[in-house]
């Protein structure tokens, strides 16, 4: 009987920490990248959640991923939430030789409201300079028997301001700003890593609340502090390089990236164009950069009406290619010689081009 009232004390302060931990003064999901669980009202065993392109659980999306590769059999539950706050679910089961995905839009009440079911043979991991796509293939349903599970965007270029200031050591006192990685780095360098920074970011879910560990038993400990410029806002993040949690980890990694960045000499690599062939004329391709299968399949029928001002999509126009090895639909890498204009679409004079190869 005495071991009662400290056996209820531990329950309800369980029940409090819980309470904290998965929900924010303003009543939006909260979670911990990592953890075992992300919380969504009303929903269990959520594994991803895409808030409008804040994705929690990427790193669960990943070994679903390589799961299906090896022919293991593994559940996924992903999240996304809509414009108007509801959640849409995707479940995607693999019994280690198809794909079952059911879609759940019965608490949106602006959709279909209905679960669907498709199956699938095989999921891909579609990787561009710019956007990460898994899509699930040979489907008994969707456009040309496609669904995508998941897309992560990072075009850094669709961002009105993007700008960072690092800095680091045993009391902060390097500093590495964005503007001037170093000084006899050219535009083109500046802009490739600061897209590379911003893509690592975004895989870090930097849009998130982070619980960083700010102070070691060490005292030769490294200490970082990133500042974020995006757009109107600021986030700001202080961590110690022995903060081992994977939030720690991602951005110890993120900022070593860019102090070996601003340290090594850099060379300009050349330009290159990614994307999908939508049409073919005597020595020309129009390509649709850094396009999913999907994207395809939605703009091939579209491409003779559209108003390229209107897309936030690019498109480039390359030359001097012979279009007789390729044909709408084919995935190709190029790399340009020289951007003839910027208008939309884009021309371009290619120096060397080859098809990919989807796995």
């Amino acid at each position: 009987m005495k071991k009662a009232p400290y056996i209820i004390f531990i329950l309800v302060l369980l029940v409090l920490l819980s309470a904290c931990n998965r929900q924010s003064g303003n009543g939006e999901p909260q979670s911990t990248e990592g953890t075992s669980e992300i919380y969504v009202k009303g929903l269990e065993n959520v594994d991803v959640l895409n808030s409008h392109g804040s994705i929690e659980g990427l790193e669960r999306m990943s070994s679903f991923y390589e799961n299906v590769k090896n022919g293991v059999p593994s559940d996924l539950r992903i999240v996304h939430y809509t414009i108007e706050g509801a959640p849409i679910v995707t479940d995607v089961s693999y019994n280690g030789e198809f794909l079952e995905v059911k879609d759940d839009t019965t608490r949106d009440t602006y959709g279909s409201g209905a679960i669907t079911s498709k199956n699938c043979k095989n999921l891909i991991e579609e990787v561009n300079p710019t956007n990460t796509s898994y899509i699930a293939v040979d489907c008994t349903g969707g456009l040309r028997g496609m669904q995508e599970i998941l897309k992560i965007n990072y075009n850094m270029s669709q961002q009105d301001l993007f700008e960072f200031v690092l800095k680091y050591g045993l009391n902060q006192e390097n500093e590495i700003n964005s503007h001037t990685l170093k000084k006899e780095s050219s535009t083109q360098i500046i802009k490739d890593v600061k897209q590379e920074v911003y893509k690592r970011l975004v895989f870090a879910n930097y849009l998130a609340e982070k619980d960083l560990i700010t102070t070691c038993d060490t005292k030769d400990t490294i200490n970082y502090f990133l500042k974020v410029h995006i757009n109107g806002g600021e986030r700001e993040f202080q961590w110690s390089a022995c903060d081992q949690s994977m939030d720690g980890v991602k951005f110890t990694k993120l900022a070593n990236y860019i102090i070996e960045q601003s340290e090594k000499k850099q060379h300009v690599q050349p330009i290159t164009v990614q994307g999908y062939v939508l049409e073919k004329k005597e020595n020309e391709l129009l390509v649709g950069e850094d396009f999913t299968m999907l994207d395809y399949e939605w703009m091939k029928d579209e491409i003779k009406h559209i108003d390229f001002n209107n897309y936030i999509y690019d498109f480039a126009i390359l030359i001097g290619v012979n279009t007789e090895e390729f044909n709408p639909g084919d995935k190709i890498l190029a790399t340009i010689e020289e951007r003839i204009s910027d208008n939309k679409p884009g021309r371009a004079l290619v120096k060397e081009i080859k098809k990919l190869e989807l796995k």
